[in-house]
């Protein structure tokens, strides 16, 4: 849909719930309009809500993202990639819990790592150029330390994640590269150029919806949803 059919689609469907007063009723759903602002609020909240439930599996579906190849093409508008350089100690201070521990800083839309690995600095080792890279649990990782199947070692190096979007990754080589493929926060639905300083996530300028077009209806269907719940209504009535 075109932002355009978002906002026509969304007034036909509200008030497609329009239901006459009953006696000692004191509105209907007929009474209520929103604003394009409104309803770019809502629109996406619930297209955030379909990703999320996408990518965890709490959808009708009862699959994660990739379980299915229908759920592969619904986030595939989603899906990019990044190369990242360590991060520089510009205060000279050693940092990390071992002496090769690199710093990196993840990019600001990223939403969920699907795939990642490191590039060795193959001036320095031996070892495979390309190494997979494993998520561990703050907690845990002076239990597997020094476990040759669980910790760092020739085949895998480990992912701690920090604050300020920053993650340490700890491996038995000197690392060049940290390669990520993630699932990138969905950009907002804004069905007009928002006036006075008003803002979506940060954005104010007019804006399609970039998921697969298989998902449009059901964000509509959603905020629709969305918008009667908040006037306190149940439309399952």
């Amino acid at each position: 849909m075109t932002i355009d059919e978002f906002s026509n689609s969304f007034d036909t469907l509200l008030n497609s719930y329009a239901l006459i007063s009953n006696f000692g009723e004191e509105t209907s759903k007929q009474t209520i309009t929103l604003d394009e602002y409104e309803k770019s609020v809502l629109l996406t909240k619930a297209q955030e809500e379909i990703v999320l439930s996408l990518y965890n599996s709490k959808n009708p579906y009862g699959e994660a993202f990739e379980g299915t190849e229908e759920l592969r093409r619904y986030l595939s508008n989603l899906i990019t990639e990044k190369s990242l350089k360590p991060i520089t100690n510009i205060s000279g201070t050693p940092l990390g819990l071992e002496s090769k521990s690199k710093f990196f800083t993840l990019p600001e839309d990223l939403w969920f790592i699907t795939l990642e690995s490191v590039v060795i600095d193959n001036s320095k080792c031996d070892a495979e150029t390309i190494m997979k890279v494993y998520p561990v649990k703050q907690d845990e990782y002076q239990a597997i330390r020094d476990n040759p199947f669980r910790g760092a070692n020739d085949r895998r190096a480990l992912r701690l994640d920090l604050s300020e979007g920053n993650v340490e990754i700890i491996c038995k080589y000197m690392i060049a590269i940290y390669y990520i493929r993630y699932i990138k926060k969905v950009p907002p639905i804004i069905l007009e150029d928002l006036p006075n300083d008003l803002t979506i996530e940060g954005k104010s300028e007019a804006s399609d919806c970039i998921l697969h077009e298989a998902l449009h209806q059901k964000i509509l269907d959603r905020a629709v949803q969305l918008a009667l719940q908040s006037r306190g209504y149940n439309i399952n009535k």
